[in-house]
């Protein structure tokens, strides 16, 4: 039978194709199979040498824990005779600790006991009627006069000589010029001189306390040193008090304790 050439080329033409598709396929697919079935049996020998590894280390860690524990166990496991003896000790402490605790209770009553002896209970202190009498100072009024200006330390009061609102350390009483002044307490003069704001002064100074008589006359009875009795003239009503001109004539009167101006008004006897 003769094959025709043309139709064989047609044959190839139309089919070919797909059958060296095929044969490709085919080869392709047996490559695969042979590939992964190599790759399986690798993969399950690494994990069978992986899992024998594994057993080993297991087995090893096992004996060597197990001959290590034998070992600590003898090592640690004490004596009979040193049991014995520990039973036999043990007894001897617990028994010496009451012991030593009621010796040191007895020691500490002992040290009480000779502590309350030599307390000395002090007696009560003899009150001496004398100092409980009031030490409060009272004053003699050293003007029979009104207050024309109070004592004003923490607040203001109106200055008609400033015109202006001021502090004022001692109080001001109205008089006549020449009228007589007298020492409101006893004490010792310790200091007469001009002050450039209240005139002719006189310090009278009596413990703790220091009387100022300020603006007075010219005419001072006193001088320093002189020991002064309650009610003694010491000067005259004066207006030399430049600070306090306007005011008339007048004494300003002070009253210091530790040196520190205080209000004299509450301190005038009735």
């Amino acid at each position: 039978m003769r094959i025709n050439r043309e139709n064989f080329l047609r044959f190839f033409d139309r089919k070919g194709f797909y059958i060296v598709l095929f044969l490709s396929i085919v080869v392709i697919a047996a490559t695969a199979v042979y590939v992964t079935d190599s790759n399986l049996k690798k993969l399950e020998e690494i994990r069978k040498a992986q899992q024998e590894e594994i057993n080993s280390a297991v087995e090893s860690n096992l004996n060597y824990d197990y001959e290590e524990e034998m070992k600590r166990a003898k090592e640690e496991k004490p004596a009979v005779g040193q049991d014995f003896n520990v039973a036999q000790k043990e007894p001897e402490k617990k028994e010496a600790e009451p012991e030593a605790k009621s010796e040191q209770i007895k020691t500490k009553e002992v040290f009480s006991t000779e502590a309350k002896k030599l307390t000395v209970t002090p007696s009560p202190a003899k009150t001496d009627k004398k100092t409980s009498i009031s030490t409060r100072l009272v004053l003699l009024r050293p003007l029979e006069g009104k207050v024309v200006m109070e004592f004003a330390k923490d607040k203001l009061v109106y200055s008609k000589t400033l015109n202006e609102w001021t502090t004022h350390k001692g109080i001001d009483i109205a008089g006549k010029l020449g009228e007589p002044v007298v020492a409101a307490s006893d004490g010792i003069v310790s200091k007469v001189y001009k002050d450039p704001k209240l005139g002719n002064t006189v310090v009278i100074k009596n413990g703790i306390w220091e009387m100022v008589y300020a603006s007075l006359g010219d005419n001072i009875k006193v001088k320093e040193g002189d020991k002064i009795t309650k009610g003694q003239q010491i000067g005259e009503v004066g207006d030399t008090a430049k600070f306090e001109i306007a005011e008339g004539p007048h004494l300003h009167f002070e009253l210091r304790e530790n040196g520190v101006p205080i209000d004299p008004t509450p301190y005038f006897g009735e």
